[in-house]
């Protein structure tokens, strides 16, 4: 089951890192750097006290005064641990749990906790959006910190940009690889109509050597924006504010995907896909917005041969009109959203499993706004969310989500703690063979009469596609609730009748000596169905219970009769009268045998 590590103190700016494939995780804090394993339970702590107080410019809280950590990334052979230094960016290179001296981190490290920051680390590079004075403007940049040398981005062409995420991909020459990055900016469209937000995605050459010029020696000469759209053709619904990304990739970089989660004004999620090939398309093939001139040897956002730089007249028209007309679709046939629903996701984590039939499903990990995560399948006729985890009981912001794809587990983050979460909790289907194969999860199926994971056995019998032939359970794989729980009640007081919801495609409905009293189904997500009785009288008392239904299957989930308590009571006293009764007149019979 779940495991949890939860702080020495409660942290209001944690960052998390975890080495795919291992047990243990880093947490940085305040002045600290926390570790722990899993698997071993081994744990340390490392401090990373301010060395220089009083260094901000206009120190605005005692916030300022304190060395966040903000960066724990793997970094060469060792780690890489960089903080806030109280408005001393400050990085540490971690070997063996030894620190070297510290180093000038501007540029990698905020002056003050940044929510605004985005800090990619690929091999020994570094790009960061990141100021490097805290007396730089409100512009942010993207910048290369580490590796080449340093560029970055002109201040026109990105508005008041809020960064997501970033990654790098390899392409199958060298000086063709890429950077891309997800951001939200503010529409140049003003009108009532339009949204005052779009999405984006950005490229950049990662061998870019910047312009020719003084002026744009140390500016990215490749720069090129298109806008991401995710808009569901039925209802017209746009969904145009980016949460989150999540890079799947692939061995071919053209097939490499990106789930974007995505919200809009009215609070209702979507998650759309696009891939890297079309995204690669978009930028080579499509007309700058607003430039209607010829068209330069070297196109404006081309990579060109190791050790060249940009041509100026390119980089002039790329610096001018940054953004391209054509706009990302998700990936086709459908062109629109994997799935949109009412609640309100923030983070997106995807996990590619093997199920039993030897097919491989995606299942998508979205943490909502009130600590929990539904888990949803990618199923031939759609999606289906099989589960909600209500991971923090509090409902505590969840600050970060990590996939660990080897492992199959989930390490999810709040300000207090760590949990460790397997993806295969087939434990949770109350080793109920309907339960089990209704509920569709490819890391669950049915065997030998109880419900168990493939990842410990590959012969389990599972019923994805809903195959009328396969999906059937033998008559002893099937359990109900037995018998009727008597709860005695006082007249006139309250009761609530609690049933369970275990599957978010069944309904519930709860029975009063077979009459229908209350049903619950899914256009109105719960935890569980829920019956009060205001105040209880003599209609009340009786049989309850709960069915739940799906696709065909009942079972019984909950069973109870209600008892009048003063009835039940005397009904106790008659019963231990008559048995008194009964055992003086056994007396009375006996000493009548011996005296006769």
């Amino acid at each position: 089951g779940a495991k949890e590590y939860v702080f020495p103190r409660s942290e209001k700016y944690p960052v998390f890192y975890h080495k795919e494939n291992s047990s243990a995780i880093y947490i940085g804090g305040e002045g600290k750097l926390y570790y722990y394993d899993f698997a071993t339970y081994e744990t340390y702590t490392e401090d990373f006290p301010v060395k220089s107080e009083g260094q901000c410019m206009m120190p605005g809280s005692l916030e300022d005064n304190k060395n966040y950590l903000t960066l724990v990334e793997k970094y060469g052979d060792g780690m890489l641990v960089c903080g806030t230094g109280a408005c001393t960016p400050t990085c540490w290179n971690l070997t063996q749990r030894k620190e070297s001296t510290s180093w000038d981190g501007r540029g990698i490290a905020p002056f003050t906790p940044d929510s605004n920051a985005l800090v990619v680390v690929d091999g020994h590079d570094i790009y960061s959006t990141i100021k490097k004075s805290q007396q730089n403007g409100k512009i942010p940049r993207f910048r290369r910190v580490r590796g080449g040398g340093e560029l970055y981005t002109s201040d026109t062409v990105m508005q008041n940009p809020q960064f997501v995420k970033a990654t790098t991909l390899r392409h199958e020459e060298p000086h063709q690889d890429k950077i891309y990055y997800f951001f939200r900016e503010d529409n140049p469209d003003k009108s009532p109509e339009a949204p005052r937000n779009i999405s984006r995605v950005a490229q950049l050459c990662k061998e870019d050597k910047g312009g020719t010029s003084s002026l744009s020696a140390s500016k990215w000469t490749t720069f090129l924006k298109a806008s991401l759209i995710c808009v569901d053709p039925v209802t017209k619904g746009n969904f145009n504010w980016l949460q989150d990304v999540f890079f799947v990739p692939a061995s071919n970089w053209r097939h490499s995907k990106v789930y974007g989660l995505f919200t809009n004004t009215w609070g209702s999620s979507a998650v759309c896909v696009y891939s890297f090939g079309d995204i690669d398309n978009v930028f080579r093939t499509s007309k700058l917005k607003g430039y209607n001139g010829p068209n330069p040897e070297i196109k404006p956002g081309q990579c060109v041969s190791s050790g060249q730089h940009t041509p100026s007249e390119t980089f002039k028209i790329a610096d001018s009109h940054p953004e391209v007309e054509d706009r990302v679709e998700p990936l086709s046939p459908t062109k629109s959203p994997l799935f949109h629903n009412k609640h309100r996701y923030q983070k997106i984590g995807v996990h590619e499993v093997s199920a039993g039939d030897g097919r491989r499903y995606n299942v998508l990990y979205l943490a909502t706004d009130k600590g929990s995560i539904h888990k949803i399948v990618e199923l031939p006729d759609g999606v289906q969310n099989i589960m909600e985890l209500q991971v923090f009981p509090k409902k505590d912001p969840i600050q970060s989500m990590i996939v660990d794809h080897k492992r199959a587990m989930l390490y999810v983050g709040s300000t207090d703690k760590v949990m460790e979460i397997p993806m295969d909790m087939c434990r949770l289907y109350r080793n109920n063979c309907d339960s089990c194969l209704l509920a569709r999860d490819p890391y669950c199926g049915w065997f030998n009469g109880s419900c168990q994971s493939v990842y410990l056995n590959r012969e389990v019998h599972q019923n994805l596609n809903l195959d009328p032939w396969r999906g059937r359970c033998q008559k002893g794989d099937i359990k109900e609730v037995d018998d009727y729980q008597n709860i005695t009640v006082v007249p006139f007081s309250r009761y609530y009748l609690n049933c369970p919801i275990e599957s978010h495609y069944a309904t519930y409905n709860w029975y009063h000596n077979n009459s229908l009293i209350k049903t619950c189904n899914t256009t109105h997500p719960q935890q569980d169905c829920l019956h009060f009785i205001q105040n209880v009288s003599h209609i009340h008392y009786g049989h309850y219970v709960c069915i739940s239904e799906e696709d065909g299957f009942k079972q019984a989930l909950v069973k109870e009769r209600l008892v009048n308590q003063l009835r039940f009571m005397s009904q106790k006293g008659q019963a231990t009268m008559t048995f008194g009764s009964w055992l003086q007149l056994l007396l009375m019979v006996v000493l009548v045998e011996l005296f006769h």
